[in-house]
């Protein structure tokens, strides 16, 4: 799959969550891992794994507890 046709695809994600009310993550962190999918640096499961572990990271600090791994 080509840049562009992952750039295409991200888009029309982004513009079906407006579309609906909602609005997609937009912290620099996780758009660098998909600027990483897009430019086929990663897998979409690499991405998937990222976020996940994103949401991890963000929830855990929102919290107060610390979270392993991670440098605040």
């Amino acid at each position: 799959m080509t840049p562009e046709r992952r750039k295409a695809i991200f888009d029309r994600v982004v513009d079906r969550w407006a579309q609906r009310g909602f609005q997609f993550e937009s912290s620099p962190i996780f758009r660098a891992s998909v600027d990483d999918w897009i430019e086929g640096r990663i897998s979409i499961q690499e991405l998937k794994q990222r976020y996940s572990e994103f949401r991890r990271t963000q929830s855990h600090r929102g919290s107060g507890l610390p979270v392993a791994g991670t440098e605040f």
